[in-house]
């Protein structure tokens, strides 16, 4: 919250709107907004004197008014008890506007004419709380107080806020009506011990998209801590027990802290919160800081006790952390001497295998609540949270932007949209189109205020925005591997139809179609093992496989895992694995696998790393939708159980081009070139029986490297004529023998594929 400073209170200076739609706005003016540290649509608190502080929206003026005035509405004077020329202090406030569960109205018309019209009857009260939904969804904002007139049946009358009602507990006094979530009743105000009783502690999901189940979760404990359970839910048997913790855990970016700030939310009468700086000054002192935490909370039931990164208070024990583990033990003991008082203690944590163990116990934290990497499904939920109330981006724009964003948490998907924004700002603002509407608005009414003229050009957001974006913004467990994603398409390589075919089938199904497999039993695969002899597209084909499936992409060369130091090589094989496993769906691809997998042997230095790579494909931990691709010139020196069903189970031999495949790489890379027309490349496919792809492109660029000759020598632009090609051909000698690729294809009779 930011400081609090005194402002006088001053009259609109325009005509009120009748639906009240602007009734609880407040307006400063720029410095005073920027002191505040508020922007146009944030929260307020306004307190006058020592009364509790009531809450509006601030809005910048729309006339210079001095920065120590603000201008408030009529309505907002007679709710909150304002009267012009009075000294209200105006603060921000850390909270958002929640939606009212119920709204409660009280008929107020005027005596006389309600001794007319009679009060309203039980069988029309529906109708009218009906009819009163249409004012109350005009209205941008309510509170106690406010007066609405509504006409219906011929009958004019008036109602008033008497009571409202939310599912989140907040510090606030304004409340927005939803049309799907909130509910209307007339009648009086209800009693206090009524109110109370319907408040219950719940976590609100809006705004927190792709954790439903876990919010779920959350709430089925929350019940135990509501003050009238027993009235309203069935009665426990006398063995059960309160839960007295959880343990909410995560990967960076996935939304624990949103959760804890909104558990934090939920109704308690005290909140708490536990950081580890404050604790670990000083030995006694942060126990004794623990201790009267407990202590208070006791004192304040319901509460809650929040501890983010409990890692740091009550790590696994070990030897050397002495304070660690006393802070840990004193946690364990005001755990348990909670007993069955009302009191939740709320943990999280990046890493739950460096919580102490004496934590996680049924006793204790005995629920433990996994926020994982969302799906696509859960990536929609969350920039759907995101965007709001906003228009762009859209929702098929949307659904396009979870589909691609394979690996992405809430945190990068926020960072995503707003980078998204700026380039759609920088792309519009370049656009003469919109430079024209611009000058055209400015022309059309220079009274408007600055921030209605922005408005009539909205901010468009298209997928090319979105996509340049992504190429800036990676997933958080990508960032520490500086890789670009391959930019090579199945068109960029000729042949191989049948293995292009193939692949995408082991990519595509699981994330596509995971219901069908699930149906038949059937898991997806874990590992594809390219081999053949060199040149022949083994790397290519998995780069064009990264990009066409637009996953994240770990390419490692066998040989860079080595390392001289005991230890390190299986070391890095394990960080592979785990970054691979937090930004799936992803693909590791091992080139040259010969160099860490070759067959076991007594005097093999390898066999260590080759048992962690076995161990991390098919150990305990399963691994899913991370694939790994391996391409190798010698499957015969692999060690057998590699390859065995669980691992790297599709075997594909990638030989040296047929005709075919021949005559389509000449077709590419003369498509990107200047040659004549008089080059046939179909003599030049017949003539390349046995070379390999690489080979084939060398001999194009060769030809090409002759037409430079030639065109220095004339100084004439030159083109590629059959020549060049002849030249090309006596310079390239192919390399693969016919005995070298009998064995290949002798050694692939083994192949599954």
């Amino acid at each position: 919250m930011s400081e609090p400073r005194l402002f006088t209170v001053r009259p609109f200076s325009k005509q009120p709107r009748q639906d009240h739609r602007d009734a609880f706005r407040v307006y400063l003016s720029a410095n005073s907004l920027a002191y505040l540290k508020l922007r146009a649509g944030d929260l307020c608190a306004l307190q006058l004197n020592d009364d509790p502080p009531k809450t509006a929206i601030a809005w910048t003026a729309v006339e210079n008014i001095q920065n120590t005035v603000i201008q408030t509405s009529k309505t907002l004077q007679e709710c909150y008890g304002f009267k012009l020329g009075d000294k209200v202090a105006v603060s921000r406030l850390d909270a958002s506007l929640e939606d009212a569960s119920l709204v409660q109205l009280e008929e107020c018309t005027d005596p006389e004419k309600l001794a007319q019209l009679g009060p309203i009857t039980d069988a029309d009260r529906p109708h009218w709380e009906w009819g009163l939904e249409f004012p109350l969804s005009r209205c941008e904002v309510l509170s106690l107080g406010l007066v609405f007139e509504f006409d219906m049946k011929g009958q004019r009358r008036s109602f008033r806020v008497v009571h409202v009602a939310s599912q989140a507990a907040v510090n606030v006094t304004i409340f927005r009506f939803n049309k799907e979530s909130s509910t209307i009743k007339i009648g009086a105000a209800p009693a206090e011990e009524d109110v109370v009783k319907a408040t219950a502690l719940q976590v609100h999901p809006s705004g927190l998209g792709g954790m439903s189940n876990a919010i779920q979760r959350i709430n089925e404990t929350l019940v135990d801590f509501n003050a009238h359970t027993s009235s309203t839910f069935p009665s426990m048997p006398e063995f059960y027990r309160s839960t007295r913790g959880i343990l909410i855990y995560g990967p960076k970016g996935v939304g624990k802290s949103s959760l804890l700030h909104r558990i934090q939310a939920a109704g308690w009468a005290k909140s708490f919160s536990i950081g580890s700086s404050a604790l670990h000054r000083g030995v006694g002192d942060g126990e004794a800081k623990l201790r009267k935490v407990f202590q208070d909370a006791r004192l304040s039931q319901p509460s809650v006790i929040i501890i983010d990164q409990i890692e740091f208070i009550a790590p696994k024990r070990t030897a050397s952390s002495q304070e660690s583990s006393s802070l840990s033990s004193v946690l364990c003991e005001c755990i348990d001497g909670l007993e069955n008082a009302k009191v939740l203690v709320v943990a999280a944590t990046r890493r739950p295998n460096d919580v102490d163990d004496s934590l996680r116990t049924p006793h204790r934290l005995s629920i433990e609540v996994e926020l994982s990497v969302p799906t696509a499904a859960g990536r929609a939920e969350i920039l759907r949270a995101i965007r709001g109330n906003s228009v762009e981006p859209g929702d098929a724009l949307i659904d396009f932007v979870a589909e691609k964003t394979h690996g992405y948490v809430g945190a990068d998907l926020f960072a995503l949209l707003q980078l998204a924004c700026r380039k759609a700002r920088v792309r519009q603002t370049m656009d003469l189109s919109f430079l024209e509407a611009k000058m055209s608005s400015l022309q059309t009414d220079d009274s408007k205020p600055e921030t209605e003229t922005e408005d009539s050009v909205p901010l468009v957001i298209t997928e090319e925005d979105v996509i340049q974006a992504m190429q800036e913004v990676r997933p958080t467990a990508m960032r520490e591997v500086f890789l670009e994603t391959p930019k090579v398409r199945w068109t960029d390589i000729g042949g191989n139809d049948h293995i292009k075919r193939h692949l995408q089938k082991v990519v595509e199904r699981p994330l596509k179609h995971p219901e069908r497999m699930q149906r038949l039993n059937v898991k997806s695969r874990k590992g594809v093992l390219l081999y053949g002899p060199p040149g022949c597209s083994k790397t290519l084909i998995v780069k064009a496989l990264a990009t066409e499936a637009g996953l994240n992409f770990l390419a490692v060369k066998g040989a860079e895992i080595l390392s001289m130091y005991v230890g390190e090589s299986e070391r890095a094989l394990r960080e592979i694995f785990q970054k691979a496993r937090a930004a799936r769906p992803s693909i590791i691809f091992f080139d040259e696998i010969d160099a860490i997998a070759a067959k076991r042997s007594g005097t093999h230095s390898g066999v260590n790393v080759l048992t962690t790579l076995l161990n991390e494909m098919d150990g305990i931990e399963e691994l899913r939708n991370v694939l790994v691709v391996a391409a190798t010139n010698k499957p015969d020196v692999l060690d057998p159980a590699l390859m065995r069903p669980g691992r790297l189970d599709n075997i594909i031999y990638v030989g040296p081009p047929d005709l075919d495949a021949r005559r389509e790489i000449f077709r590419i890379w003369t498509s990107k070139s200047a040659v004549s027309d008089q080059v046939q490349i179909d003599d030049l496919a017949a003539r390349t029986e046995g070379y390999s792809g690489a080979e084939i492109v060398s001999i194009c660029e060769t030809a090409g490297e002759e037409a430079l000759d030639d065109e220095e020598r004339t100084g004439q632009p030159q083109e590629i004529m059959p020549h060049h090609f002849e030249t090309a051909l006596q310079r390239v000698k192919r390399q693969l023998t016919d005995e070298l690729i009998q064995e290949y294809e002798q050694w692939s009779k083994l192949s599954a594929f």
